[in-house]
Parts: structure tokens; sequence; C-alpha cells
């Protein structure tokens, strides 16, 4: 179990690197005014941010998701280890959405304060230099209220986000015979189900990042999705969708070869003499490289 958890977080951490720049993009087009919007697009935004505050502009608030990372995946560990492990019938496609779901459902207590901090980092709305001043900061004004905003919203996105990513995966991992499923196979099924996931539950993500960003604007996020219908069309609702389906592949498709890779190299080094492998890739490294793919939520994420 403690390789797993070690695993899972150098993976989660791997994919944290590569995709946090499309994820500052991503928030950044998701809260701009709509009415006067300072990026054309996916690229501009990008080349604006680099422009403007250089390289490091793109990986501000990296720092939140990086240290939740540990948590994040301990905790989905646990709980989508043992509730996949105690359904009736755990092979099932829906025992697996349901332990994802389970997880998800866990995990947003920890993952909605540091999205809070990574996302006003990134969209500039604060001087603070790291998620943890940016917290203590709300904090002082607001109370656990404030550290909180969001919570709610950020529940009813992990759910069908876990489950729907749990599900896709091991639908799109399965085989007819004994055969080893290919770190290929792996790679595509991860980032393809990082996809699907993200494409579900993409409207829920616009409304929290905004409502979390605005709390003078909105009075739940209900009022916040009424609010932005009305004044800019369903459409918004889908705004800086292109950038987080482009990241959510790689991202995905990096931390599930990091976390096998890093089992497999913890595994030699514990037994140098063994031979013996598990038939399926994954094998033993399934939890953890499902774990560490969940990065998603803390960009949101996994």
């Amino acid at each position: 179990m403690a390789l797993d958890f070690l695993a899972g977080c150098i993976g989660g951490s791997a994919g944290v690197l590569i995709g946090h720049p499309l994820d500052t993009v991503k928030v950044c087009i998701q809260t701009q005014d709509s009415n006067n919007p300072r990026y054309r697009g996916t690229l501009h935004c990008l080349q604006s941010i680099c422009t403007q505050q250089g390289f490091k502009g793109i990986y501000r608030g990296v720092t939140s998701p990086l240290f939740g990372v540990a948590g994040i995946n301990a905790i989905v560990f646990g709980i989508y280890g043992n509730t996949q492990r105690h359904m009736q019938n755990p092979d099932l496609l829906i025992s697996h959405a349901i332990a994802g779901g389970t997880a998800g459902l866990v995990q947003s207590f920890i993952c909605s304060p540091i999205e809070l901090a990574k996302s006003t980092m990134q969209v500039g709305n604060t001087s603070h230099q790291n998620p943890l001043d940016c917290l203590k900061s709300i904090y002082q004004k607001n109370g656990v209220k404030g550290v909180y905003r969001g919570l709610n919203i950020t529940i009813l996105r992990e759910i069908p986000a876990f489950g729907s990513y749990f599900m896709a995966y091991e639908l799109l991992t399965r085989r007819n015979d004994d055969l080893p499923v290919s770190t290929c196979t792996m790679l595509w099924a991860g980032g393809l189900a990082g996809v699907i996931s993200w494409i579900l539950i993409y409207p829920i993500d616009v409304i929290k990042s905004r409502f979390q960003l605005e709390p003078s604007l909105y009075k739940n996020s209900y009022d916040c999705l009424t609010k932005s219908v009305n004044s800019e069309g369903v459409s918004c609702l889908f705004r800086g969708l292109l950038p987080t389906v482009i990241r959510a592949f790689p991202v995905n498709a990096v931390t599930f070869t990091v976390v096998t890779w890093t089992m497999k190299l913890l595994d030699d080094i514990r037994f140098p003499q063994s031979l013996k492998r598990p038939e399926n890739p994954l094998g033993k490294y399934a939890d953890a490289v499902m774990i560490g793919s969940a990065e998603h939520l803390l960009m949101t994420v996994l």
C-alpha cells in the first residue's frame, strides 16, 4: 500500500506539472468578462500570459495542487479501493462508478479550498505569493464559509467526474482474453477516460470557477448559473472547453505512465531476484494508477 501511495503521488505530481499551463488558460477564459473579453481563444490567452507575466505566469498557483496531490491520492486510494472491494459485484462497471463517485464525494472537502486558492492566483485576483497565504487571507475576511465557498458545486462536479472516469477506464481496458493490457492501451484508455469525464462535467466546472472567484456577484451556484446563461447564453457553459480537453489527454497519459513505471521500478528494487510479473501490466498497480490520474479535480484535478 505504501508503494502504491508513493507512486500515485509521483504520477499525480507529474500530471499537475504537465497540465497546469492549460489549466491556467482554462480558468482565465472561463472567468473573463464576455462583454469585454481579454482573450480571443486558447492560443491568444497562452501567448498573452507568457508575454505579460513570463513563463512563471502560466504556473501561477501550481503549488496548491502539488501540495494537495498527496492528501487527495491518499483519500481516493482508501475510499475507492475499499468501496470497490466491498461491493457485492466488484467487477461490474457500475461498481467502479459508485466507488469512484464515493471517492469524489469525500475528497471534495480538500479539493474545494485548494482549487479556490489555485484559481484565485491564476486569474491574478490576489497579490499573495503562495496559495496558503491566499487561503489565510480569505479565512481572515470570510471565515470557514469563505474558504469553502463553492463546496456544494464542487461535490456536484466530483461525484460524476470520478464515477465516469473510473467506469470509462475500466471499460476501455477490458479484454475477452487473458492477454495483458499493453502500455499503449493504458495510455489511450486513461487519456480518453479523462476527456470523456471532463466533457460530461465541464458546464458544472464553469459555474464553480465563476462562483468561487466572484463572491460579490452571485448568491449561490444556481444564481450564478441563471445569471450567466441569461446574460451570455448557454454557450458560456462551454467556454474554455478546448484547452481543457487538450490538457486532459496528455495529463492522464503521463500520469498513468509515470505511476506504472514507478511501481515497477520500486518493485524491482525491493525484489531484485523476482522474475514474476502480473499478467496485467497494471496488475497490483491498478489502484495507484487510477488514483494518480484523478488529478483532473485539482485542475480540479484531475
